[in-house]
């Protein structure tokens, strides 16, 4: 048989309401570990990247507390294994938020003057109760009874002895750092960078319309290390951690005002913050990420944090064959062939396809890849510059637009042409020098014909 008894005053009540406010931002489910010594209260996220814990002092936090399990009618409290001894239970965080309902007013003659808590659990019991009484003024009791369940508690691992980088900092001091964030910003990197502490949030943004376009947006806040209490960390090493994770522990510190301390040890290894307050010890262990090697001077948080770039198109590499090259000439470039298409693409920036594919004789000559410009965001839908004479100030005949035989042979074929139709005789029939006569320029861009 367990027996939990237990009662709390009405600063406790408050503080009590404030720690499930801040729980429940990681869970729907509380924990409830109660010991001899002390009574837990912990919570793991559901991707189990978060586990927070409040341990309340027996002695300091509660007015009265007792817990005893009894085996063949004997206390354990009196065993030697005493301390061994917990039980392990866990319930809805939104019942308990439904009876603690923060601030108590005093003013009222009904305020609450005390609060009792009792839990016993037998083994012929078919129902698990938590009986929670509401002392108030005028005799006025108010009691509920909460349905629990016996889980099995997960506790995150961390080792303080073996950390490396730790500080300490005001929580009002890490609230005007973090509003300066985005409310939809999800990671956030911590570095030490030339005697300052760099806090930089990342924000996937996307432009309305189709979403299609998606670019991180950056906020980088650098602070002094003066303003930090202690700061001690590596220089250069970027560790990243959920940011509204970090958002919820300097929320709940704040309302306590306890000073927050960090300790980790390098990235993808977890951090603990922690700090204490009226019996009350608070620490939360969260995942970090980034590169584990810390010699690289690469941005190890910015590596690993997802980036959505501008919209890009692979960059076509410019192709120069004259005709009187030879087919073994042509198989000896050291570009590999391009899949076969079924027609030519057009580049994204609208300019014509035949400027791409003009002659280069010499190499000081700039690529025609290399002035397209695939860093805007927008794709246009047509140029007029497409449609513009060739440039033939080389005096040279425009080239075909080369294709790549995927069956093989020896024999070279190019696979698609650039041909100039001959409109003065629809009907007579093509020569095979027709290919490399270029027939009279347009004298009017197509955006300016009016089609009826």
């Amino acid at each position: 048989m367990t027996s939990l008894a237990l009662s709390l005053g009405p600063p406790a009540l408050v503080r009590l309401h404030d720690v499930l406010t801040c729980l429940s931002k990681f869970s729907d489910t509380v924990a409830i570990e109660a010991e001899h010594s002390a009574l837990r209260l912990s919570v793991l996220n559901s991707t189990k990247t978060a586990f927070a814990s409040f341990v309340c002092e027996k002695d300091i936090f509660f007015e009265s507390y007792s817990f005893q399990v009894r085996t063949d009618g004997r206390a354990s409290y009196q065993n030697q294994n005493q301390g061994q001894e917990r039980f392990y239970c866990q319930i809805l965080i939104k019942a308990l938020l439904s009876i603690f309902r923060g601030r108590v007013d005093r003013h009222k003659d009904t305020a609450v003057e005390r609060c009792e808590m009792e839990l016993h659990e037998e083994p012929h019991q078919a129902e698990c109760r938590l009986t929670v009484k509401m002392i108030c003024g005028l005799g006025v009791i108010k009691s509920y009874k909460l349905t629990y369940e016996p889980a099995a508690i997960q506790h995150a691992v961390f080792d303080r002895s073996k950390t490396t980088n730790q500080w300490t900092a005001d929580p009002r001091f890490l609230r005007q750092i973090i509003d300066h964030f985005s409310l939809s910003a999800e990671q956030l990197d911590i570095c030490a960078e030339a005697g300052k502490a760099a806090f930089t949030s990342f924000t996937t943004k996307i432009t309305e319309g189709k979403e299609v376009l998606k670019y991180p947006v950056h906020t980088s806040v650098a602070c002094d290390k003066k303003d930090f209490e202690e700061f001690i960390v590596e220089e250069n090493m970027h560790i990243a951690i959920n940011l509204k994770d970090f958002k919820a522990v300097v929320a709940h510190a704040e309302t306590v005002n306890a000073t927050v301390t960090a300790r980790y040890t390098s990235p993808c290894k977890p951090m603990q913050l922690a700090y204490d307050f009226e019996g009350i010890h608070a620490e939360f262990t969260v995942m970090t990420r980034g590169e584990a090697d810390v010699g690289e001077t690469s941005s190890s948080g910015r590596a690993v944090i997802p980036q959505f770039s501008q919209r890009q198109a692979p960059t076509p590499a410019p192709i120069s064959i004259s005709r009187n090259e030879t087919p073994q000439m042509a198989r000896s470039m050291e570009m590999p062939p391009p899949p076969v298409r079924s027609r030519s693409i057009r580049p994204l920036n609208g300019s014509s396809t035949q400027e791409n594919l003009t002659p280069r004789p010499t190499m000081d000559k700039p690529s025609a890849s290399a002035s397209m410009d695939f860093d805007s965001l927008f794709v246009p839908a047509d140029d007029d510059r497409q449609w513009d004479e060739m440039n033939d100030e080389d005096g040279e005949e425009p080239q075909d637009i080369l294709g790549w035989d995927a069956s093989g042979k020896e024999t070279y074929e190019p696979v698609l042409r650039d041909i100039e139709p001959d409109f003065s005789r629809p009907n007579a029939p093509r020569k095979g020098g027709d290919n490399d006569e270029i027939g009279l320029p347009p004298t009017q861009r197509m955006s300016q014909v009016c089609c009826t």
